[in-house]
């Protein structure tokens, strides 16, 4: 038949488009490009879809529905010509349903022994299927398709884990030191351990966190001074006990050192006690606890017959910051009604100086203590200060709940609140500052809270374990004894305990200065009251204030326990420093130190450390005086068989500062200079300048 005839019903379907090697079977088969001649960059799958507004851009009224089919084979063989026609859908149906549609029989001849048609092909009888070529060809493109897509996925997956491995670590380690407190310390070095498996590196540099347990004192005393070298490598992130010893470092070192600052978990400050103790106690208070420690026969009015007096142990060393948080309580409660805690700071002297003597100042010497004895009425030790985990960890041991009980007494509760403390200084970089505190962020995760909390910290969102000796119960409001410059002098009568001196104090009255509310003045005077409560009885003090006009004595020198008209002298000095007004017109600090330095020579104390505590903002005014001639008057005046020492604590940039370094050194004695008095520096200068 013709070439646009219709296959004779023998004619295999394979004879149709693509069969055989032959492509000109195929209509118009050179107007099909191959496969290959496709470009997929002319293929957009997104690109006329994306937006949803395209079919606004197509009009159905500029397609012109009218157009007529043309004939089969009017306008060519191609699907569209160049006349535009296309064949019928029904016709060329036609032609295929025209092909035979049962298989030939068994011995069908193949392609040399098959028939040949008027067409240009031999057609094999054969059941109708898809060409081969086809299958291949689409087996190909699926497998090239799959490729390329494998290619990309791992490519890329590949590409990216290059890319970490080559940014981790390219650079070495960043070491990251981290001080904590040993009460928390076996719980957060594995923690630490699990971090640096999985902490992303900081810059080029994989993070290396290590853990050293440390005493907050063992800390503060380092940034204080030299840096031990026992104590590795200046931290950048300190966990310790309490924010009190965050307080104590920013006094030593300042402020700035510390840059964030919060609380991870708590413990509340109790009394470990044996059971009979905690039952005679009762609801007493903190306040209630200096006279039990001073009178002899305290515990025999309690029922407690053959106790005598308290023996309560005030540990320093492993006691996770109990004793400060202690001595706050104590203050806080012995001070008057309206008044600050510093205020009842003789109370913290009087429970400190009755405490039982021990062989040193371990808290495990001290639980060893009230846990042996075989009578613990002639234990020396009734009771420890301690935190709520330290009791629970020690009460996990057996028997211990026979023996060991804990006491929490009424009012406000002392809270150990364990604060991650971020560092800032030079000794850090920025990798380790960024690293430490992200650790202190893994440390909050609910995973690790969880971990603290079976060891008996509290922490929110967790479960406190079960135990025999405290029971983990509803505490009252946490207690609050004002800013971290009262801390600090709180921590300091706790730390430092007072000496003996022999001082006179020459007060500055000009320091008008604002600083957190009050002058300079009313800050300084607050700060010596504090610290003056402190001093044994025996101490001998003296009080001259100076303005811009004279300087003059204020109360004179002698014995705190001493009377002056009445009224002890302690009583005397805390009233006089209470009135106090700042007033403008100069210091006149040159000519009142020249008048009063003879005296003190003059009354100097055997047995006792002699100086006179110089408080200025300065300048000095009187020009009567330079400073070379008030150092040259002190070198004439100074005896070294009675040597009395010139402190000087001055605030700012006061003109006058070589002088006074110049009178310091002189006799022997210290020169501090404080930017302010809000912050907690000043109650550690005046500890160290007070004794």
């Amino acid at each position: 038949m013709g070439r646009h005839s219709i296959p004779d019903p023998e004619d295999s379907s394979e004879a149709g488009r693509g069969a055989g090697d032959e492509r000109h079977d195929a209509p118009h088969a050179d107007q099909y490009p191959a496969y290959d001649e496709y470009d997929d960059a002319d293929y957009d799958d997104d690109a006329d879809y994306d937006d949803p507004d395209d079919d606004a851009q197509y009009d159905d009224a500029d397609y012109d529905h009218g157009y007529d089919d043309p004939e089969p084979g009017v306008a060519g063989e191609h699907p569209r010509d160049e006349a535009g026609g296309y064949p019928r859908l029904e016709d060329r149906e036609a032609a295929t349903t025209a092909f035979a549609a049962t298989p030939g029989t068994p011995n069908r001849r193949d392609w040399e022994s098959s028939e040949w048609t008027g067409s240009h092909r031999a057609v094999t009888p054969k059941r109708r299927g898809v060409s081969v070529g086809v299958i291949v060809a689409l087996v190909t493109v699926v497998v090239v398709v799959g490729a390329v897509i494998a290619w990309r996925f791992f490519g890329d997956a590949l590409s990216q884990r290059s890319q970490a491995g080559a940014a981790r670590c390219v650079a070495g380690e960043v070491a990251v030191s981290v001080m904590v407190d040993p009460s928390i310390a076996d719980q957060i070095t594995p923690l630490a351990d699990q971090y640096n498996q999985s902490a992303a590196p900081v810059g080029d540099k994989c993070v290396k966190v290590g853990v050293k347990a440390a005493d907050s004192d063992a800390v503060v005393n380092g940034f204080s001074g030299p840096w031990p070298a026992d104590l590795g490598q200046q931290p950048a992130l300190w966990i310790p006990a309490s924010s009190i010893s965050e307080a104590r470092l920013e006094a030593a070192a300042g402020q700035k050192t510390v840059s964030d600052s919060r609380s991870l978990v708590t413990s509340p400050v109790m009394l470990a006690v044996r059971p009979q103790l905690k039952t005679a106690l009762g609801q007493r208070n903190w306040g209630a606890l200096p006279g039990l420690q001073s009178n002899p026969t305290a515990l025999d009015g309690v029922n407690l017959s053959g106790w005598g007096s308290l023996k309560l142990a005030l540990p320093l060393t492993g006691d996770a910051d109990a004793t400060y948080l202690a001595a706050e309580a104590v203050a806080s409660a012995a001070a008057p009604q309206g008044q600050p805690a510093t205020a009842g700071s003789s109370a913290i002297a009087t429970l400190r100086a009755a405490q039982p003597k021990l062989a040193d100042d371990k808290s495990s010497t001290a639980m060893d203590a009230l846990l042996d004895a075989d009578d613990p009425a002639t234990a020396d030790v009734h009771a420890v200060v301690a935190t709520e985990q330290q009791i629970f960890q020690r009460g996990s041991q057996a028997d211990a709940k026979d023996k060991l009980a804990s006491w929490l007494p009424s009012g406000p509760v002392a809270v150990a609140d364990y604060p991650t403390v971020l560092l800032a200084g030079t000794w850090l970089s920025q990798e380790q500052i960024s690293a430490a505190s992200e650790f202190a962020r893994f440390l909050r995760k609910p995973e690790a809270l969880s971990g603290l909390a079976a060891a008996g910290f509290r922490a929110d969102g967790t479960t406190p374990p079960q135990s025999d000796v405290t029971d983990f119960g509803s505490l009252p409001a946490a207690l609050s004894v004002g800013d971290s410059g009262a801390r600090a002098t709180l921590a300091n009568l706790v730390s430092t305990p007072a000496q003996n001196p022999a001082v006179t104090v020459l007060l500055d009255q000009s320091m008008t200065t604002d600083e957190g509310g009050k002058s300079r003045l009313a800050n300084v005077t607050a700060a010596l009251n504090a610290r003056l409560q402190a001093l044994p009885p025996t101490s001998t003090v003296g009080l001259w204030t100076f303005d811009g006009v004279a300087g003059r004595s204020e109360v004179p020198m002698g014995p705190l326990a001493d009377q002056i008209g009445g009224t002890p002298r302690s009583q005397v000095l805390t009233t006089n420093l209470d009135g106090q007004v700042a007033s403008n017109g100069g210091a006149v600090s040159f000519t009142t130190l020249r008048l009063m330095y003879p005296e003190a020579v003059a009354n100097f104390r055997e047995g006792q450390p002699n100086s006179v505590l110089v408080i200025t903002a300065g300048p000095h005014t009187d020009q009567s005086l330079d400073g070379p001639g008030l150092q040259d008057f002190i070198k004439q005046t100074f005896n070294q068989a009675r040597p009395v020492a010139v402190n000087v604590v001055d605030f700012g940039a006061d003109p006058d500062r070589s002088t006074w370094e110049a009178v310091a050194q002189t006799t022997g004695g210290d020169y501090q200079n404080l930017n302010g008095s809000a912050g907690p520096e000043l109650a550690a200068a005046l500890t160290a300048a007070l004794g």
